[in-house]
């Protein structure tokens, strides 16, 4: 509110995974090719998820570049705590400074407003509101003059919440046109479009087809860009600012990826969708144009409901290697729950026809929605022995299974809240995002247990999955193919570990089990020190050791040194399986190195009451019906409304 014409804006990011992973910020990046195309050109970008400074090194770099607008780019609300500290730290410095954060973090619009040094927040599609908004910023002499800009939120001299109306969304033609020259100006090109034989990517997904190993593919660099932005279903535990579904055409992707491929000599694409292909008619011009280019690429999210065998068919002829679904559960009770609008037996077909097809995917599980039980899990179960079955080639441990994780915005959040295991005061809610920041959603410790069960089963729950998807895998194909997968997994990717000479990483893309075979390496900078489920950095150098003595899998006594039940039941899983009937005993151990002893005793006590209680037969009833969604719950008050809440914030806690 300074009345200049040309505000120094400084966009930043937020450290998002336990290390920097090649997804470029496309988010930051639409903000920043927006404004420059509406003539601001004194436009920083300071990528800290990408850098990984200290913070005081953040701080001061802030500083130097004295902006007049700071823009926040909080893509995770497990970002919260960072926000606050930077914030609050650059307002005491510049009360001056305009601080405005986009990203989904801004769902707790009230609590960021009231608790942070946030001014303003982006609730929605930012690129023609970061616009508009710089625009108001050059005349406004009080907040009531961004009353006039549509996707924010702030409080006015009363203190009084103002959201705005959401702003259109851009047209499909204008989705993620972002300019990579950003990247090539602050020197990020080589982070963000890795050479093959230095990406993750190409270790943890491209190499399981042979066509990534041919001569004329050597050197050639990787890229993730989406073909689409939205989703076209609404699942209770996913918050989304966007509404509906946007292809981009695929004259205009083709254009895009042509460029990739003569300025950056691309011939790997990581499609980073949701919901890629569900527009059948985009989906089949697609795969012709794609097939004209002599790539490879894969899909980071294709709903089960879309696909066809003989489209998987059309899709690998076309060079796809790999497709990513986000299955979620192998019980139809759960699905309605989550409101997935699909089909257990869709998802059951799925993994036949990737199966048949020689494609390359893994099943991501959400365990511990409302309503999940025994009966559920063993369909989960049957689910995941289904997918191991199809396929000698079907690594067992390619599963990555996530506790639900409540996050604002979403139906599983408001349950909580009104449950009350999330606070609500404002002040209790902000404890919570406290408790969640820069913790993943596999983290046993910081997620609610909605079930009717102790934390201790749910524990078990996720270690029960592994344990039978691996023994139906051997049933089925031997003990020696199971050796030969994991034994290749491994080897692979510790040996580019060892001769890179480089510490391996733990990415947070994701959870146990498959998180156990991304040993992965990135060059760049060093990772960030984080809380994992089964490893820690410390032991990454014991780690190298094992895994470079040859061939064959470690001793049990030397997994035994890296404290590592997940460790120990990837390569013995035939002694898990007998030992299943005492698994709690090596369930509560675990739970004392990855949470510590004090943690760990109180979900013993827990789990101990529970028994106590079933034994007297005083069972809790639960209170989900049968496949109900938890969106329709809420509309029926089957969970009661919290009287104190800030009517203005309804429009955001219900997400789009």
């Amino acid at each position: 509110m300074s009345g200049q014409k040309h505000p120094r804006i400084l966009i930043i990011t937020t450290p998002i995974r336990p290390v920097p992973t090649d997804f470029p910020p496309l988010g930051s990046l639409s903000i920043i090719t927006a404004l420059n195309k509406a003539g601001y050109q004194n436009v920083e970008f300071y990528n800290i998820d990408y850098l990984r400074p200290e913070y005081e090194d953040a701080i001061s770099h802030i500083k130097e570049r004295k902006p007049d607008i700071l823009g926040i780019s909080a893509v995770v609300s497990t970002a919260y705590s960072f926000v606050k500290k930077l914030s609050v730290d650059i307002k005491k410095w510049s009360p001056q400074t305009t601080i405005l954060m986009g990203g989904n973090l801004g769902a707790s619009a009230e609590i960021i407003l009231n608790k942070t040094g946030v001014d303003y927040i982006c609730t929605g599609e930012g690129e023609k509101t970061i616009v508009d908004f710089s625009n108001c910023w050059k005349t406004a002499k009080t907040k009531s003059d961004y009353a006039q800009v549509k996707g924010i939120s702030y409080l006015d001299e009363k203190g009084e919440l103002i959201i705005t109306p959401f702003v259109e969304s851009i047209s499909k033609d204008e989705v993620y046109d972002i300019d990579c020259g950003i990247l090539e100006k602050w020197e990020q090109i080589d982070f963000f479009f890795p050479i093959k034989e230095e990406a993750p990517i190409i270790a943890s997904s491209f190499s399981k087809d042979t066509r990534t190993f041919e001569s004329h593919r050597a050197g050639k660099r990787t890229a993730t860009l989406p073909g689409s932005k939205g989703c076209v279903a609404r699942c209770t535990f996913c918050h989304r600012w966007d509404k509906g579904i946007r292809y981009i055409p695929v004259p205009i992707l083709m254009e895009r990826i042509d460029l990739y491929i003569q300025k950056y000599n691309v011939g790997f694409i990581n499609f980073a969708d949701e919901n890629f292909g569900t527009d059948r008619k985009w989906l089949s011009h697609f795969i012709e144009e794609i097939k004209k280019r002599d790539l490879l690429w894969r899909v980071g999210g294709m709903r089960v409901n879309t696909i066809t065998f003989d489209l998987i068919r059309k899709m690998k002829e076309s060079g796809c290697v790999s497709i990513y679904y986000g299955m979620e559960s192998g019980s139809q009770t759960m699905l309605d729950v989550m409101e997935k609008v699909t089909k257990v037996e869709q998802n059951y077909n799925a993994v036949k026809w990737m199966a048949e097809n020689d494609l390359f995917t893994i099943i991501q599980l959400i365990i511990g929605m409302p309503g999940e039980n025994l009966k559920t899990i063993e369909e989960t179960i049957r689910f995941t022995s289904y997918y191991v079955e199809q396929s000698p080639k079907n690594d067992p441990n390619a599963l990555s299974i996530n506790f639900a994780q409540a996050l604002p915005g979403t139906p599983l959040y408001e349950v909580g809240r009104r449950k009350g295991d999330i606070g609500q005061s404002l002040e209790k809610e902000e404890q919570y995002l406290i408790h969640i920041s820069d913790r993943d959603a596999r983290d046993g410790e910081t997620f609610i247990n909605y079930t009717n069960f102790p934390k201790l089963i749910l524990e078990k729950w996720h270690f029960e999955i592994q344990n039978t998807t691996r023994h139906s895998y051997i049933k089925k194909w031997g003990i020696t193919n199971y050796n030969k997968i994991v034994n290749n997994s491994q080897r692979q990717n510790h040996r580019q570990i060892i001769q890179e000479e480089t510490p391996s990483i733990d990415t947070g893309y994701f959870a146990d089990p498959a998180r156990q075979n991304e040993s992965l390496v990135l060059n760049g900078t060093p990772a960030r020190p984080q809380a994992s489920s089964d490893a820690t950095d410390s032991l990454h150098e014991k780690e190298e050791e094992i895994f470079s003595e040859g061939g064959q899998s470690p001793s049990l006594w030397s997994l035994l040194t890296l404290r590592s039940i997940g460790k120990m039941a990837l390569f013995y899983p035939n002694f898990f399986w007998r030992i299943r009937s005492f698994i709690l005993v090596f369930i509560f151990g675990n739970c004392i190195r990855k949470y510590g002893l004090k943690y760990s005793l109180r979900i013993l006590v827990e789990y101990c009451s529970w028994r106590f209680t079933n034994l007297l037969k005083f069972k809790n009833q639960n209170l989900i019906l049968e496949k109900t969604s938890l969106r329709k719950l809420l509309k029926k008050l089957i969970y009661p409304e919290i009287a104190s809440d800030n009517p203005a914030m309804s429009v955001l806690r219900k997400g789009r």
